[in-house]
């Protein structure tokens, strides 16, 4: 994001190349910024949708301010006028890039409107009637009010995806920008950038670039930051749970075990653990074929979840076996739990084209209460305890002995 630099364009020798080495400062720095959207969208394809929208709202701020600095041919009035009209289709775009990335609703026609009106004033009504300070004005404060609606809109979930201080990171770079458009507001309206303390145009020009060019790194920096953070989340996520089931695979659930495993160690707290299979899961893949056994796989691990505690960690440990870690729970309550989940199954009918499979589970449960116990002997004495329950007649629950 920029803004627009007011201020005569000078031809003097040491004012030109001061300008020129602004174009160029300018020229490489949204090129830079565009690229990284272009990059991100296309060939990484990070958000899409986001990154078009903020590809457009960098070229369009550099654009506008590219119009500024550069002598085009064309007249002061209409380059300050086009300009003015760009820098509120970058603000919008940018609040468009910030909804899709967040999955906000989008209220396209009143976008529309918020864009189109102010462009067709500039061009319209202000240029030919003389009123080119009326249409910067405005436009500039426009373009400030959808940077704080920007803010508003996005602090509270950049703070529970992230963290607080990322929300505030991008509060600031939103803020400064905002800040940034009134300033240019203001000039415009006492003395046009010429101010006491800095008489020549020129430097105040070359001020006001820099510092817009600046605010677009800042906005591109926390903007790119966020888009990285989610990868990195997502990928962390998908590198410990199930991509069927959703729910924890057996490297994350075994390192929870052998946390618990430590704190039974350390603080002589007791947990147990289930082994939880589902009943003749070949029969419903050979018969109704492998999309009703993904639905099945789908639909248990669900039911296990949802009857599971808060504390309790569910995760599919191979095929059709899930594993349930109960931290703080005895051998009394691990049983209790374990019908509880047992019972939920049972009662569960899954729906699948023109018939309701029903299903059961089996369960080997151990109870942890031995600091010296290895955890492959714990996870043993489980899986040995869910054979049993297969054997003796499946959907039941049956426990290891005490250890």
């Amino acid at each position: 994001m920029s803004a627009l630099p007011m201020g005569t364009p000078e031809s003097s020798g040491p004012a030109m190349e001061l300008r020129h080495l602004l174009l160029t400062y300018v020229v490489l720095t949204y090129s830079f910024t565009s690229s990284m959207w272009f990059i991100a969208g296309s060939w990484m394809g990070l958000s899409r949708k986001a990154a078009s929208d903020w590809l457009r709202a960098n070229l369009m701020a550099g654009v506008a301010l590219v119009m500024v600095l550069l002598d085009t041919g064309l007249p002061r009035s209409l380059c300050l006028m086009i300009s003015s009209s760009l820098l509120v289709i970058a603000s919008m775009s940018l609040r468009r890039g910030l909804q899709s990335f967040f999955r906000q609703q989008h209220a396209v026609t009143r976008q529309v409107l918020v864009c189109a009106i102010p462009c067709a004033l500039n061009l319209l009504v202000w240029l030919p009637t003389g009123l080119i300070e009326v249409g910067i004005v405005s436009s500039c404060l426009l373009a400030a009010a959808t940077m704080v609606q920007v803010a508003r809109d996005t602090h509270e979930v950049l703070a529970r995806e992230f963290m607080a201080g990322t929300a505030l990171a991008a509060d600031l770079m939103l803020g400064l920008t905002a800040f940034y458009c009134v300033l240019i507001a203001a000039g415009t309206l006492s003395s046009r950038f010429s101010p006491t303390w800095m008489p020549d145009p020129t430097t105040t020009q070359a001020l006001l670039g820099v510092t817009a060019a600046g605010l677009s790194i800042g906005v591109s920096f926390v903007l790119g930051y966020i888009v990285v953070m989610r990868l990195v989340h997502r990928l962390q996520h998908l590198s410990q749970h199930d991509s069927l089931t959703g729910l924890l695979n057996r490297r994350a659930i075994e390192g929870s075990l052998g946390k618990e495993a430590l704190r039974l160690q350390r603080f002589g707290g007791v947990y147990s653990v289930m082994l939880v299979d589902i009943d003749h899961f070949k029969r419903i893949n050979d018969n109704l074929g492998h999309a009703a056994g993904d639905e099945v796989l789908r639909t248990v691990a669900t039911l296990l979840k949802d009857h599971a505690r808060e504390v309790d960690r569910v995760a599919r440990y191979g095929g059709e076996e899930f594993c349930v870690l109960l931290p703080h729970t005895d051998h009394e309550g691990a049983m209790q739990a374990a019908e509880r989940l047992r019972s939920a199954v049972h009662r569960t009918d899954i729906p699948w084209q023109d018939e309701q499979i029903c299903v059961t589970v089996s369960t080997g449960l151990a109870t942890a209460q031995d600091p010296d116990e290895p955890l492959h002997a714990l996870l043993k004495r489980a899986d040995d305890a869910l054979y049993r329950a297969k054997t003796e007649g499946r959907n039941r629950v049956v426990a290891s002995p005490a250890h």
